[in-house]
């Protein structure tokens, strides 16, 4: 266990220390300030679809992911594991848009990855890819959220396994909400009301 904890963090501080000298570019960091901003995007999204009859569904499975993925990693796994920022054990101060907290998993790299992810389950198990619609959604928050990613490292808020595992989160507990939905929601809605046409699989 020590040894595969010291080539983690070897790997992490190789990568933090590879963004740490652009860390006092002004354009840079305002770059990578905007795309970690980013995640807000995804829960405006989600309500958004509330008000669309064809995205009712997904905006709601969506939303509920969300915020499950946030009660998970900020008030849990983060205070389980009570990791520094690489800021911090840089010895630096942060800059680019900064929420007090530890730093595994990180929380905006779960948020993007749950919307994605999201969408990804939804087209495949769902509607087995009858909606290309939703296929080219989830190709561009997929490309969005890989930007996001790369922010929180390169803005030292995050080490690489941070968003690692934040991206596992989301997309686990995006799996979780989209199969509980297709197994027991769905069928039971089916049984009840066949007349309204439910998506069948």
């Amino acid at each position: 266990m020590n040894i595969l904890l010291s080539m983690k963090n070897s790997f992490d501080d190789s990568i933090s220390n590879f963004f740490k000298q652009f860390i006092e570019n002004e354009s840079w960091v305002n770059w990578m300030t905007i795309f970690s901003c980013f995640f807000i995007f995804f829960f405006v999204i989600a309500f958004m679809f509330l008000f669309k009859k064809e995205n009712r569904n997904v905006g709601i499975l969506m939303l509920i992911t969300l915020i499950a993925c946030y009660l998970l990693n900020d008030l849990a796994l983060k205070n389980l594991f009570t990791r520094d920022r690489p800021f911090v054990q840089m010895g630096i101060e942060p800059v680019g848009f900064y929420i007090d907290g530890y730093s595994f998993p990180s929380g905006h790299s779960t948020i993007v990855s749950a919307g994605t992810f999201s969408f990804i389950f939804y087209f495949i198990f769902i509607e087995k890819g009858k909606n290309k619609t939703h296929l080219a959604y989830s190709i561009i928050f997929g490309v969005i959220s890989l930007l996001v990613m790369l922010s929180r490292i390169a803005l030292l808020h995050h080490y690489f396994t941070d968003c690692l595992m934040g991206m596992f989160d989301g997309a686990l507990v995006s799996l979780i909400v989209i199969l509980i939905y297709k197994y027991l929601i769905l069928k039971k809605l089916k049984k009840s009301h066949p007349q309204n046409g439910y998506i069948e699989n």
